[in-house]
């Protein structure tokens, strides 16, 4: 792509192509000595933690987990509270949405809406969401590479 500064000079300008999309890499998890399906069943809701007590076997099934997470617990009003870290509502709203890969703007959008009853709302800028998932951090999220 070609564009022209007001000398009349024309510059070639690199596409950024689309927005860059970010999920949770639970390989990354289990590589680093932890268990992907304890971190994502601690974010169960206590009435689907007495049913894995219950059933241990469905403990360790990270599939089983993030769908009770997405179709319970989630919607319960205590999942996402306003107080919550940052990089641990990014990791609640991943598991919440099967980690389906997001951009920055669809995290915010999600949060902003998640949070909208608080009266001083986080900054969830672009700046500051990039900052925060482009470097390493606890819960393995980052970047998805293009294809």
């Amino acid at each position: 792509m070609t564009t022209s500064d007001p000398a009349g000079v024309e510059q070639e300008v690199e596409d950024p192509g689309p927005p860059r999309k970010y999920q949770v890499d639970f390989k990354a998890i289990e590589a680093s000595g932890h268990s992907a399906a304890f971190m994502v069943q601690g974010r169960c809701c206590w009435q689907c933690q007495s049913v894995i007590d219950e059933q241990p076997e469905l403990a360790g099934d990270i599939k089983y987990l993030m769908k009770q997470i997405a179709i319970d617990c989630s919607q319960r009003a205590d999942y996402l509270l306003p107080g919550t870290p940052l990089t641990e509502a990014v990791f609640r709203l991943m598991i919440a949405t099967g980690n389906k890969p997001m951009t920055i703007q669809e995290i915010a959008d999600q949060l902003s809406t998640a949070w909208a009853s608080i009266i001083y709302m986080k900054d969830l800028s672009e700046d500051l969401l990039s900052r925060l998932l482009d470097t390493d951090n606890e819960y393995m999220i980052g970047p998805v590479a293009r294809k």
